[in-house]
């Protein structure tokens, strides 16, 4: 897959979850955490606003660095790229390994294929 693509593709993945935890924070915790009421509940909404604000900052890296024209960059940044949602990806599962949290599969999958997908063309780049 081009360069300019996977990170475009690696910048719109996490768009989505980023303007779904900002427009409905409460059904992402009430699904993690079906109990949670009160002040656990607000923590939790506070938690998912957050976390989109660290996926736009995700985004807005991803996004500007699909100009990055020299191949030997493209490979180092397409590997931190793999790693960073490798490490996503596990970190989901071990939530639901561990933690006794409902398994997010949407997520998941996400993140899993998108460190594959960054792999994969990682490998491609001459």
């Amino acid at each position: 897959m081009p360069y300019k693509i996977m990170m475009s593709i690696l910048a719109a993945v996490p768009l989505i979850f980023l303007l779904a935890f900002f427009a409905i924070p409460e059904f992402f915790v009430l699904n993690s955490y079906p109990s949670a009421e009160g002040l656990a509940l607000e923590i939790g909404i506070t938690h998912r606003y957050l976390m989109s604000g660290m996926l736009f900052m995700v985004v807005c890296l991803a996004f500007q660095s699909r100009n990055i024209e020299k191949v030997d960059n493209q490979k180092a940044i397409l590997l931190g790229a793999a790693i960073g949602t490798f490490v996503m990806c596990a970190v989901i599962i071990s939530m639901a390994l561990f933690r006794d949290i409902p398994l997010a599969i949407p997520p998941t999958i996400a993140t899993g294929t998108l460190a594959v997908l960054s792999f994969w063309s990682r490998s491609k780049l001459s």
